[in-house]
């Protein structure tokens, strides 16, 4: 939101957030904020102010209140995923989030265009519908960037089907609210405009501004393979999987090098897999401008997602690692489920070398090797894909024409 909006003049831009940790984005002039914590509390307190307006890079300290809403995440590890979810939709539910603060805040901006994600969090959907009927924008634009109306995910799990039937109801009533409903990627387009009839309008993130890269750089061996980024929803598993057939490749030499960053705490035995002498190095995290330094030093950008159908979160998201890797003139490899949006897209757009069965892995890493102009072809296929779909320009129109 903070990429799409930041043309804007900063007095034109308002923004409402959530949990307790603040927004570090200076692209609006000012902020609301609700805390989680204290919602809870208004449960049994009402009188409690939930929420506050604060300016960007105020220096105000709720370290007290981050540090007790970080122990309450950490109780969900004690709970079922979606048994400790409907337990926080209750909570926000019976709180009291409705508040003075709020509506002075909202009234005060007398928004023209109100401009939101639609999301998994029914109490959001919630505070957005709120929005839209207390004070009536002349413009309501929804943003559909995750999966979060079918019951594709997890069809056999009853508490999943229960959060699903009850967010299936926020975010109908929101698009029924809609002017403009945006969906992330041409596969969430086209399941969004058959679920609820609509002719939803596609609106990515734009790739970034970089050099025309070298097409004709010589890739010398070892091939340098890069993974940044985290590993969660099985995609520690598929990268395991990754650094085995490295190992195999490499029994005759140092062929194929990966690199990984991570802000992902992993367990022993699953960090033993991914920091193999001569093969794989597990590294710790490092900034986003670092990330650019290292893909422009490696041959080989890596995209993984689970092979496994436990793990569809992200079948219609598109994650932004995708732009920044179209932006970078490097080969892609995607690796994961078909079924998935990101793996879908680059298959199609023929934009990456793309592995989509655990068998494949091994057979693609072969054909690095043998093929020596193999990597050097997918770089203007990955760059011309971004200049095609991801125009900033293109992207920056097709906002300020629904807004």
């Amino acid at each position: 939101m903070s990429s799409l909006l930041s043309s804007f003049d900063s007095k034109e831009v308002a923004s409402i957030n959530i949990r307790a940790r603040r927004s570090d984005s200076t692209v609006a002039g000012s902020y609301f904020h609700i805390f989680e914590e204290r919602v809870i509390k208004s449960i049994f307190r009402p009188s409690i102010e939930t929420g506050e307006k604060y300016l960007p890079q105020t220096d105000a300290d709720n370290s007290e209140e981050l540090a007790q809403e970080n122990r309450l995440y950490r109780k969900r590890r004690l709970l079922n995923r979606y048994v400790y979810v409907l337990i926080r939709e209750i909570l926000w539910k019976l709180g009291h989030w409705k508040s003075k603060a709020l509506d002075e805040y909202v009234a005060s901006f007398a928004p023209d265009v109100f401009f939101f994600p639609i999301e998994n969090y029914i109490h959001f959907n919630r505070l957005n519908l709120y929005i839209i009927r207390k004070f009536k924008p002349k413009r309501i634009v929804g943003y559909m960037w995750d999966d979060n109306f079918t019951y594709k995910q997890e069809p056999c799990n009853p508490l999943y089907l229960l959060h699903r039937w009850w967010l299936r109801k926020s975010v109908r009533r929101l698009v029924a609210s809609c002017d403009t409903v945006f969906a992330i990627c041409p596969k969430m387009k086209k399941e969004l405009d058959a679920e609820f009839g609509i002719n939803s309008v596609l609106l990515t993130k734009p790739i970034r501004a970089v050099a025309h890269p070298e097409f004709q750089r010589e890739v010398l061996p070892p091939i340098r393979i890069l993974y940044t980024g985290k590993l969660i929803i099985g995609r520690d598993e598929t990268l395991a999987l990754v650094a085995d057939a490295i190992r195999s490749i490499n029994k005759d030499g140092q062929k194929v090098i990966l690199d990984i960053y991570t802000p992902t705490s992993l367990p022993a035995k699953m960090k033993a897999r991914l920091d193999v002498p001569g093969c794989c190095t597990l590294h710790d995290f490092i900034p986003q401008e670092e990330v650019f330094d290292k893909q422009r030093e490696a041959d080989v950008l890596l995209f993984v997602e689970s092979f496994s159908s436990r793990h569809l979160t992200a079948r219609l998201s598109f994650s932004t690692k995708i732009t920044d890797y179209l932006s970078a003139g490097k080969c892609i490899w995607a690796i994961g489920n078909e079924d998935l949006a990101p793996i879908d897209y680059l298959t199609s757009e023929d934009a990456a070398l793309v592995s989509t069965h655990p068998e494949s892995i091994l057979h693609t890493l072969r054909k690095m090797i043998e093929q020596s102009d193999l990597i050097s072809s997918y770089v203007p296929k990955a760059y011309d894909c971004g200049c095609r779909n991801h125009n900033p320009d293109k992207i920056q129109e097709t906002l300020i024409a629904a807004l």
